[in-house]
């Protein structure tokens, strides 16, 4: 059996370069020969503290998005042959993950990569562009109309129209998810699009569809947005996201939505992204737990706001039919070869040995460091 190299999780703690089987594809799935890998704070919480994990999860892969080069295809998939330029959304399993020489992941995961777009920035992508239209088009997320230029007529779902001169509402925008939610909601045809993110962000911010942008480190933040908002025709926000799910961006999103109308009439919807942690960063501290369901404080700071609390599960998305479908293989390549969609800026990671890069990528995100930016791994193993 041929075997290829991986960096792997082995244990809390421990990150090592591992030899693993390489699949052979089967009916619906693609072999892809990974040039570049991505790391999220996920990656991080895993590694050190076995977040989510079970003692039969190791060793675990690391990464979850990449881009390279299909290497085969299985049955039934038609639409991509080898040596096609691609990026793909890598979970759930060791053998679907992303930093390792080949990983083996479902057609529905993987885009086709115009020429136009480099392949490191590919690889920036796939993860929290998912989160970000699965939130905004997905079921039962936000599910608002698909708009006629994604996906073919037959794959539009029934939904309610919305108004889309409401404002919105994206907090951490800087983020990478909170870059691609600004894009989805423009995409969605959102004409009023609030941004809270650091100062530095917001002239990027604003390229990507942002029209009012506010300082979370501003003292009278929430009296700037709450005076903003107020002198809409709406005076209300209809949509709010959260992809940072801290409870300190929690506890400013409750004093941003109390006041943003009136106490009767249709909620705010609130998108949170979980885990939900009890810290004040993506970057959760050790000391402050997460959590996969709404803890006893995130409903605290909302009772009584007509707020509807909306849970994000990303790794839920193929249970949503359109979602699975659509969001990676039909809508990211359309999006792309259009320029209809922005990769975040990355941070290329290509100094020392792959393990060196990762390790490295993943004290950048544990230490909080890649704001507004990906990190992404040069996946080229020495000789």
């Amino acid at each position: 059996m041929s075997t290829h190299r991986a960096v792997a999780i082995t244990a809390v703690g421990s990150l090592k370069v591992i030899d693993l089987p390489t699949p052979t594809p089967g009916p619906d799935e693609v072999l892809i020969h990974v040039r570049y890998a991505t790391l999220i704070p996920f990656d991080e919480y895993q590694l050190d503290t076995g977040f989510a994990l079970s003692e039969g999860d190791y060793p675990r892969v690391v990464g979850f998005a990449s881009a390279g080069y299909v290497e085969a295809v299985g049955e039934n998939v038609e639409d991509l042959k080898e040596g096609d330029r691609v990026t793909a959304y890598n979970f759930p399993d060791t053998k679907n993950k992303a930093a390792q020489e080949y990983t083996l992941v479902q057609r529905v995961q993987v885009a086709k990569i115009p020429e136009s777009v480099e392949l490191h920035e590919a690889a920036s992508i796939t993860d929290n562009y998912t989160t970000a239209i699965y939130t905004v088009f997905g079921s039962p997320n936000l599910a608002l109309p698909v708009p006629p230029s994604l996906v073919p007529s037959s794959a539009i779902p029934e939904r309610a129209p919305v108004d889309l001169s409401a404002p919105v509402l994206v907090y951490g925008a800087g983020s990478s998810a909170g870059q691609f939610l600004v894009q989805a909601l423009r995409i969605a045809g959102f004409t009023t699009i609030f941004a809270v993110a650091s100062s530095r962000h917001h002239a990027f911010i604003r390229t990507l569809g942002a029209t009012e942008t506010f300082d979370y480190h501003a003292p009278d933040v929430v009296a700037q947005i709450r005076t903003s908002v107020g002198a809409t025709p709406h005076g209300r926000f209809a949509i709010a996201a959260d992809p940072i799910a801290a409870r300190s961006s929690l506890t400013l999103l409750s004093a941003i939505l109390e006041s943003s109308g009136a106490p009767s009439g249709a909620p705010t919807r609130l998108a949170i992204l979980a885990p939900f942690k009890d810290g004040d960063s993506v970057t959760n501290a050790p000391e402050s737990a997460m959590h996969f369901t709404f803890p006893p404080w995130l409903d605290a700071l909302f009772a009584g706001k007509n707020v509807q609390l909306l849970p994000i599960y990303t790794f839920q998305l193929h249970g949503d039919a359109f979602s699975r479908e659509n969001i990676v293989p039909v809508i990211l390549p359309r999006l792309l070869e259009r320029g209809e969609i922005r990769p975040n800026p990355v941070r290329l990671m290509q100094e020392g040995s792959v393990l060196d890069r990762v390790n490295e990528g993943l004290e950048l995100l544990r230490m909080n460091k890649a704001s507004g930016e990906k990190i992404v791994v040069d996946l080229q193993f020495d000789a």
